[in-house]
């Protein structure tokens, strides 16, 4: 039985070709809630990121596990669960972000900020939005940094503790090992005493192949890295093709 459905936004249930939300995504969202199926995003952004996007909140979604999982909440922003960057990988990172070796964005709860205006050049998505500032000493609970693939091994070897995220081209999200967005859906399931059985995932990028692949019923979007569609249960059509109706129709989920 599936009671709860986690939704990647970019690319996924958020289409930059539309910039929009598909009226279909809109339409499957109601029709699952209206089963009483929560309807709950899996985004690697902040919450200070998806207030630029005001379609997320036109939907009236049940949660929201955000930055890869490191915070979840519920539908009215309160925090039901979160894992901080603590001891080696926190103070790696912060020397990182002192040194400028590389375009480092900190995230804390209700901040995220850069160590030079520098952002990417990559078309493909919308940039990340942040200002540029100090380390304040507040928890941190995400890093951000800009890399080429090339590159993620003399990365790693800076961050001991760290697991890599790539996310695209540009870059990498960095969370603690064991970390990432199953983490955080499990503990959403947790919280709303949802079995781990019941649920399923649509995803689109590298950075959701370890959600699809643990999920019961993992769903990649047709626009999707390969990577994420060799991990999926099933690919459906891409965003831009009502992919994510035409999963539930499949499924049965949606009529």
């Amino acid at each position: 039985m599936v009671r709860a459905v986690f939704f990647d936004f970019d690319h996924t249930l958020y289409s930059h070709t539309q910039k929009d939300i598909p009226q279909s995504a809109r339409d499957a969202v109601k029709a699952l809630q209206s089963k009483g199926i929560m309807c709950v995003l899996a985004t690697g952004r902040h919450l200070v990121e998806l207030r630029h996007f005001p379609q997320a909140f036109e939907l009236g979604l049940d949660g929201f596990v955000t930055i890869d999982g490191q915070i979840c909440l519920d539908k009215d922003f309160n925090v039901i669960s979160s894992s901080r960057l603590e001891g080696k990988l926190l103070e790696s990172l912060v020397s990182l972000f002192d040194s400028k070796k590389a375009h480092v964005i900190l995230i804390e709860k209700d901040r995220m900020y850069a160590n030079t205006p520098k952002q990417s050049s990559d078309a493909t998505i919308t940039l990340i939005r942040h200002s540029v500032g100090e380390y304040t000493g507040k928890p941190l609970y995400m890093g951000v940094v800009y890399i080429e693939p090339e590159k993620e091994k003399w990365l790693s070897s800076l961050l001991p503790g760290g697991r890599l995220l790539r996310w695209g081209a540009p870059g990498v999200d960095v969370v603690p090992e064991g970390r990432g967005k199953p983490a955080g859906i499990k503990a959403f399931l947790n919280y709303y005493n949802i079995a781990e059985t019941d649920y399923m995932v649509f995803g689109d990028g590298m950075n959701d192949v370890d959600m699809i692949k643990s999920a019961p019923l993992g769903i990649a979007m047709g626009n999707g890295a390969d990577s994420a569609k060799e991990a999926a249960d099933y690919v459906t059509t891409s965003v831009d093709d009502d992919g994510i109706r035409n999963a539930l129709l499949h499924f049965g989920l949606m009529v």
